[in-house]
């Protein structure tokens, strides 16, 4: 679990990295490894080197770049990790649903009430990435884990499962049509349907061109003009949906 914290104030920086490095310390079944920044950009870089963090502490009120604006930036660039704002105030509660945050605490924080908001964040993204299903391939029966899907495909009579480690898995041929065979997918609203044929993991999506959707993992999945202007739009307000 990897977590950056970014507040421009080094005294601010130093209290909430302390409360951070005492919850590690806590939970150390979690893996968690925590990175401070003092500066926005230098954390925007950093995940664009790592591919992201699973959960942003952020200051809102810093010179040049506020939270809010790196939490846009932050989505724009396809990272959904939780977002969990610092304020003096409370006048940025609504700005910070725009960016699709977990949750948003006051300055100074207190032990409780940040590891508190830490449990919540771990096990919303634990959740998220256990929910799985089992497929049926040619020779055995396979459980896949919704994060761990890239997309999903119609080929002939088959769906083929592209995964986020680069395997593909193909099923036996189908007795229904492709939306109802993948219905606990579609059910879940990481995954939308691209023409009659294809589900996307928005999740996954690191980039839309005009034809053609990249993956976080650099693999590329060609969906034509119509259909990637649909998922544009489709990925548009997961991103910046409120969270469950």
């Amino acid at each position: 679990m990897r977590i950056a914290i970014c507040d421009d104030e080094s005294i601010c920086l130093e209290h909430v990295l302390t409360i951070a490095k005492q919850y590690a310390a806590e939970r150390k079944e979690k893996n968690i490894a925590i990175y401070p920044f003092s500066q926005a950009e230098d954390l925007l870089e950093a995940a664009e080197k790592t591919g992201g963090f699973d959960i942003y502490i952020l200051d809102i009120v810093m010179p040049f770049m506020n939270g809010i604006i790196i939490g846009t930036k932050l989505r724009d660039a396809g990272y959904d990790g939780k977002i969990i704002y610092l304020t003096s105030s409370e006048e940025y509660a609504l700005d910070s649903f725009k960016v699709k945050a977990f949750n948003y605490m006051i300055k100074p924080c207190q032990s409780n009430e940040f590891f508190k908001t830490l449990d919540e964040a771990i096990a919303s993204i634990e959740t998220k990435k256990d929910k799985s299903i089992v497929i049926k391939a040619k020779d055995r029966n396979i459980k896949l884990t919704f994060h761990s899907i890239l997309y999903a495909e119609l080929a002939k009579r088959a769906i083929v499962y592209h995964l986020a480690d680069g395997r593909s898995i193909e099923t036996v041929s189908l007795r229904t049509n492709f939306s109802d065979s993948i219905a606990e997918l579609l059910a879940d609203k990481r995954f939308t349907l691209c023409g009659v044929g294809m589900a996307v993991n928005m999740d996954h999506i690191a980039e839309i061109s005009n034809e053609t959707v990249v993956f976080d993992n650099t693999e590329q999945a060609f969906l034509g003009t119509k259909n990637c202007r649909k998922l544009r739009n489709a990925w548009n307000e997961f991103l910046f949906d409120t969270e469950d």
